[in-house]
């Protein structure tokens, strides 16, 4: 038991030795190295295999002695300074946004004689057929050499015209293909690219039409006089055909002096010659010299896929000894036709003025035959008012008879209805006072009753008692003046309405 304690003690103690050791003092205290942000670490291996080529191959592979061609990025890395020698002093390459790396490779064998770019980049000694985009990139400096430059950029309006460097030349004078040195048929449209100048040359060629004048053009005429002419000429390139163009004349400025110029004195010395000198005096000779001048030079240009919209012959300037005779016969004539002119107009003028005359005349009529017709409307017009007027106040008076006649009618008929009104109400009251005659008793009765409703309100009737048996002994009792007197004027009317009965 106790040989185990033993054996587990110094088990502990080695792995304490080891960390402390190995851990503590030799890997962190010895091999540790830190390589700051932006830079890189190039290492040198100081044992292992011999460099099998060492005129050559400036970096090695690792395992093998000499500068290793992997280089170590920003950070903490562990390698023992006996084994390598680190060297933390290179930074990385930085590549903007319109920026190409062009690297050169310095470690490996020769190229072949005539090839400059590399394409097995470990091996051969050369310049890198790719280029470094923008970012940052850690080559080693030892084996590498990167150079900055700016990237193609085709500006908007122009076409880039791209030029291998490398390759076999094409046959028959064509176009490039891929992997074949010379003009390519394909173009870089307007843009930002990552080419390596080394391996491509890229022209920019202006697209569209442009605008270029010759004045000193001259040729002689068919009758041996100088004709001097100013011409101008639209022509443009079109994208798809600049790689031609550029393979046969080089650039635009080729163009105009191997094609344009020498076309236009051509066409107008073989052209013009056929005219003598007064024929381009005339329109119309003119005019035939310009039509033909302008289709055979856009069809020559055309076969050079060359573009002209438009050839303009400006101006013409013919010998004075033949233009002054023309101009002054052709003055006199355009006088006389002047002339003859004037005396057209004056002409037309006298006619005019006649013209006017007579339509003074006609309006002067036609106003008095306007006047007379007015008042002969007038007239008629005033007669049929008064027709209207007189039998207007017949009618009206008739319309008055009637209505007199009708007021008498009504007067009448008004009368009558009063008169039956009064006798109706007279009729009336008499049945009504017949009706109440009979009602009351008779005449006597009712003259009674009128004698009685007409005592005045302070009448009096004084009862004296005369004993018993007599009239007023019937009368009800009272308890005063008034009570008698209201039983005395019924009684007397119970008595007259029984006399009247009888």
């Amino acid at each position: 038991m106790r040989s185990k304690q033993g054996i587990a003690r110094i088990v502990a103690a080695v792995l304490v030795l080891y960390v402390v050791g190995w851990e503590g003092f030799y890997k962190w205290g010895l091999c540790r190295i830190y390589v700051p942000p932006g830079g890189m670490m190039v290492l040198t291996a100081k044992v292992g295999w011999s460099n099998p080529d060492p005129e050559n191959l400036r970096v090695v592979d690792e395992g093998v002695q000499g500068v290793q061609k992997l280089v170590r990025g920003e950070g903490r890395h562990f390698y023992n300074p006996f084994f390598y020698d680190r060297d933390t002093a290179p930074h990385v390459d930085e590549l903007g946004p319109e920026e190409v790396g062009l690297v050169e490779s310095k470690s490996g064998k020769q190229l072949p004689p005539g090839e400059f770019l590399v394409d097995d980049v470990d091996h051969l000694k050369g310049i890198w057929r790719a280029v470094l985009t923008p970012g940052k990139w850690r080559l080693n400096p030892r084996a590498f050499e990167v150079t900055k430059l700016k990237a193609t950029k085709i500006q908007p309006g122009y076409v880039g015209c791209v030029t291998s460097l490398s390759g076999a030349s094409p046959q028959d004078g064509s176009l490039a293909g891929a992997g074949q040195r010379g003009i390519r048929s394909n173009v870089l449209q307007p843009g930002l690219y990552y080419l390596n100048p080394r391996e491509f040359q890229v022209d920019s060629v202006e697209i569209g039409y442009r605008e270029i004048s010759f004045t000193d053009v001259s040729f002689p005429s068919k009758d041996g006089f100088t004709i001097k002419l100013d011409v101008s000429v639209v022509w443009g390139l079109e994208p798809v055909k600049v790689p031609f163009v550029m393979m046969q004349f080089g650039n635009v400025e080729q163009v105009i002096n191997k094609v344009i110029h020498p076309q236009v004195e051509s066409i107008c010395r073989n052209e013009g010659s056929r005219y003598q000198a007064k024929d381009f005096i005339e329109g119309v000779t003119r005019e035939r010299f310009q039509s033909t001048f302008t289709e055979t030079l856009t069809s020559v240009c055309a076969e050079k896929k060359i573009t002209v919209i438009t050839a303009l012959v400006r101006a013409i300037d013919v010998p004075i000894e033949i233009r002054e005779p023309i101009q002054q016969a052709k003055v006199a004539m355009e006088e006389s036709l002047t002339k003859g002119e004037q005396q057209s107009t004056q002409k037309l003028i006298n006619d005019l003025e006649q013209v006017k005359a007579d339509v003074e005349k006609g309006v002067r009529e036609v106003a008095a035959e306007t006047e007379r017709t007015i008042a002969s409307v007038r007239a008629e017009g005033e007669k049929k008012v008064a027709e209207i007027r007189a039998q207007l106040m017949v009618d009206v008076a008739a319309i008055e008879r009637e209505i007199a006649e009708l007021s008498a009618e009504r007067t009448r008929v008004l009368g009558k209805a009063e008169a039956d009104v009064t006798q109706l109400l007279r009729e009336a009251e008499s049945d009504k006072l017949r009706q109440s005659v009979d009602a009351i008793g008779g005449p006597a009765v009712y003259a009674n009753y009128i004698f009685a409703t007409g005592l005045p309100p302070d009448f009096q009737v004084v009862i004296r008692y005369a004993g018993p048996g007599t009239f007023w002994t019937d009368l009800p009792g009272t308890a005063g003046g008034k009570g008698l007197e209201s039983a005395a004027s019924l009684k007397i009317l119970e008595k007259a309405q029984k006399d009247g009965q009888k």
